[in-house]
C-alpha cells in the first residue's frame, strides 16, 4: 500500500515534471515565433523608416527607379486588373506580394496586407521568417538584419519564376519558355539581360566596389531592351519580299499578354512617298509569339518595285491594344534600295 502511493507520488512527480518541461517548450516557441514575428514586422519598418535606403543608396536608386517598385502603383497596372474579376487570385499577388522566402520560392506569392504602394520591394525578394535578409557572398555585415549567404542569388531565375513563371497566369510567364531555350542549357539566367553585372558599393558598410547585379530588371518599357530583343533580314526577290525575324530574348516574344509586335513592310518611292504597307501582328491573343532562339520567315506581296524604290521591314512594339501607333517602339528594321 505504502509502495503504491509512493509509486503514485512518483508518478504524479515524474508527470509534473513533464507537464513543466511541456509549458516550457511551447512557451519557448510561442516566444520564439511572437519574436520572430516581431523581427518580420521590424523589417517592414525598417524599410518603411529608410533603412534600407540609408544604408544601400546604389542599389536603393536602382530600385525605386525600376518597374519592380512600380508593379502596384503603375497606371497601366491598374488599368488591366480592373478588368480582371479575380484579379486578387490572377494578378494582385505578383505585384504586391508576401516575401517568396517566406511563402515558398516557386510557389503562387500571396497578397500582402501591408505597404502595397511600394510594389516588390527588397523585402519581398530578400527577407524570410526569421527576419534575416539573405542574398549572394561576399555582402557586407550590418547591425540591423542577419545576413543569410543563399546560393539561389548566383542565378536567381528561381526566384525570378514565383512570379514570372506561373503557367496559370500567362500573362507574365516567360521562364517556362526560356527553360527550353539555349539561354538555359548555356547556364545563363533572367539576371544576365535584366540584371546586367556592375561595380560599385553594395553597402555604407563596404571599403570598396564589388560586383553585383543591377536592380534594374529592365525590359518592355526600355527602349535599349527591346532593340536587343530581335533583328531582321529583309531579301526582295521578283515581286516578293522575305522577311526573317530573329527572337534573341531567351524567351517567348512578346513576352506578355497584353503585348503586340508589329512586322510592317512598306515600300516607297524615292522621294519617300508611301506607295504601299502591309502589317502582321504577332501576340498571345494571335497565337503567333514566337518562341525562343526561333526565326520565323513571312513573305510579302508588293507592287512592281522600280530603280531608286526603298522597301523597308520594321517590327514595333505596341505595349497595350490601347498604345496608338505614334508611341510604338522601333525594336528593328532593314532596308532594301532598288538598283
Amino acid at each position: 500500500m505504502n509502495f503504491t502511493i509512493k509509486r503514485r507520488g512518483i508518478i504524479a512527480v515524474s508527470f509534473g515534471f513533464l507537464g513543466c518541461v511541456l509549458v516550457a517548450l511551447v512557451g519557448s516557441l510561442a516566444l520564439r515565433a511572437e519574436n520572430q514575428t516581431d523581427r518580420v514586422l521590424e523589417m517592414y519598418q525598417g524599410f518603411q523608416g529608410g533603412k534600407c535606403k540609408s544604408c544601400h543608396p546604389a542599389i536603393w536608386r536602382e530600385w525605386e527607379n525600376s518597374m519592380h517598385a512600380k508593379a502596384w502603383v503603375d497606371e497601366i497596372y491598374q488599368d488591366a486588373a480592373s478588368q480582371v474579376p479575380d484579379r486578387k487570385t490572377k494578378c494582385d499577388q505578383c505585384h504586391a506580394p508576401q516575401p517568396i522566402l517566406i511563402t515558398d520560392v516557386g510557389e503562387m506569392p500571396k497578397l500582402r496586407n501591408r505597404q502595397r504602394e511600394v510594389g516588390v520591394s527588397c523585402l519581398v525578394c530578400h527577407l524570410d521568417a526569421q527576419g534575416a535578409m539573405h542574398g549572394p557572398p561576399a555582402s557586407a555585415e550590418t547591425y540591423f538584419h542577419a545576413n543569410v549567404t543563399n546560393p539561389i542569388y548566383r542565378d536567381p531565375t528561381a526566384l525570378c519564376e514565383t512570379c514570372h513563371g506561373q503557367p496559370s497566369v500567362p500573362e507574365h510567364d516567360q521562364v517556362s519558355s526560356f527553360l527550353s531555350s539555349t539561354f538555359a542549357e548555356k547556364d545563363q539566367g533572367c539576371a544576365t539581360c535584366h540584371m546586367p553585372i556592375v561595380n560599385r558599393l553594395q553597402s555604407t558598410a563596404s571599403y570598396e566596389s564589388i560586383k553585383g547585379r543591377k536592380h534594374t530588371w529592365r525590359g518592355s518599357r526600355s527602349v535599349s531592351q527591346l532593340r536587343r530583343a530581335a533583328s531582321l533580314q529583309l531579301e526582295y526577290v521578283s515581286g516578293k519580299v522575305r522577311v526573317k525575324i530573329q527572337n534573341k530574348t531567351g524567351h517567348i516574344l512578346p513576352g506578355g499578354a497584353l503585348r503586340t509586335i508589329i512586322l510592317e513592310v512598306a515600300l516607297l518611292t524615292p522621294d519617300g512617298t508611301e506607295r504601299q504597307k502591309q502589317q502582321i501582328s504577332i501576340s498571345a491573343q494571335n497565337r503567333n509569339r514566337l518562341p525562343p532562339d526561333k526565326n520565323r520567315t513571312s513573305f510579302f506581296d508588293i507592287a512592281p518595285a522600280t530603280v531608286g524604290d526603298t522597301i523597308k521591314a520594321q517590327l514595333m512594339y505596341q505595349l497595350t491594344p490601347e498604345t496608338p501607333e505614334s508611341a510604338w517602339i522601333l525594336m528593328a528594321d532593314a532596308i532594301h534600295v532598288m538598283p
